[in-house]
């Protein structure tokens, strides 16, 4: 069991019972909330301060425009990271900002941790008993510090009264990891799983911070990049040169002329689309600023967008 399994046309709304609408609701949400992790590898090619700005601002809080960062590095000490946090909106048809995400690193005591919280609101909210979901990743910081690697990985998904919880636990030493699940407090089934030999086990959270230091080769355009997901299953990510963002852009529009165009390619399944194709822009920084994931089953296109963006060093 991997340690996470993994990111036509909407029908008209007059044919679309309620029964059969909030389930397609509460599936098409909770996809658009599984998607700002399974796409973190590719959505996130952004750096936050470089090791310069982590010392000097050691006590402040800073927050610039979603597109920029005070200073910015592709690559290097991935501690740096420590303090950041990203917020995103997350919309589908007409339903603006149904649901909110929170992505943040942090660091206690010389353990780095990674937490992502996302919830559904308002008139989605209602129909999805206000799901919540909450992932947190700690880390090992590898290759002299260039790189992260999970060895615990908390899942928790609440839908109104009932809590579910996935625990996995990677022990590097014995070549095993293990996983627990629980349900309202119960454990319903453990088990166990050897490693291969020399095997990183980059969860979600971790790709997603990897990424962005070029651990999985340097960004740049018109390059390809194949992620493992979970070490089992992969993730394509194409960088598009200029040409081919200006013509994208001629049909879906385009949000300045300094962003760069990313198109993901997932297994479609996984997110009950026609293609399995995600398509994004991010800025000069790399920044992640809007995400499309198109025809997604009886909704039409979901779209995610990038808020703001805070750091906060670590005292």
């Amino acid at each position: 069991m991997p340690l996470v399994k993994f990111n036509r046309s909407p029908l008209s709304r007059s044919f679309i019972t309620l029964p059969v609408f909030r389930k397609a609701t509460r599936r098409a949400i909770v996809t658009a909330l599984l998607l700002i992790l399974a796409l973190i590898p590719g959505l996130f090619l952004a750096s936050s301060a470089n090791l310069h700005a982590f010392t000097l601002f050691q006590s402040d809080k800073i927050t610039v425009g979603p597109g920029e960062y005070e200073s910015f590095s592709p690559a290097g000490d991935i501690r740096r990271f420590a303090g950041e946090s990203l917020k995103i909106d997350i919309s589908f048809l007409s339903l603006f900002n149904a649901a909110t995400a929170n992505v943040s690193f942090y660091e206690k005591d010389g353990t780095f941790y990674s937490i992502l919280e996302s919830e559904t609101k308002g008139f989605v909210g209602f129909f999805t008993s206000y799901r919540k979901h909450r992932y947190k990743s700690t880390f090992d910081i590898v290759d002299n510090g260039r790189r992260l690697r999970t060895k615990k990985f908390e899942q928790e998904i609440i839908t109104g009264n009932t809590i579910e919880k996935t625990t996995h636990i990677i022990d590097y030493n014995a070549g095993v990891t293990w996983w627990f699940e629980y349900k309202n407090g119960e454990m319903t089934k453990e088990n166990r799983r050897k490693l291969p030999k020399d095997f990183y086990f980059d969860d979600i959270l971790a790709t997603f911070y990897n990424f962005r230091n070029s651990v999985y080769g340097k960004i740049k355009k018109q390059t390809n990049y194949t992620i493992p997901d979970s070490g089992l299953e992969k993730i394509a990510i194409y960088i598009n040169s200029e040409e081919e963002a200006e013509q994208y852009g001629k049909v879906n529009g385009r949000r300045n002329g300094d962003d760069m165009l990313l198109k993901a390619v997932i297994p479609k399944e996984i997110f009950k689309t026609e293609n399995g194709e995600l398509w994004f822009w991010v800025s000069k920084h790399l920044i992640p600023l809007e995400t499309t994931v198109k025809d997604y089953i009886l909704l039409g296109d979901l779209r995610a967008v990038l808020v703001k963006r805070e750091f906060t060093a670590p005292k």
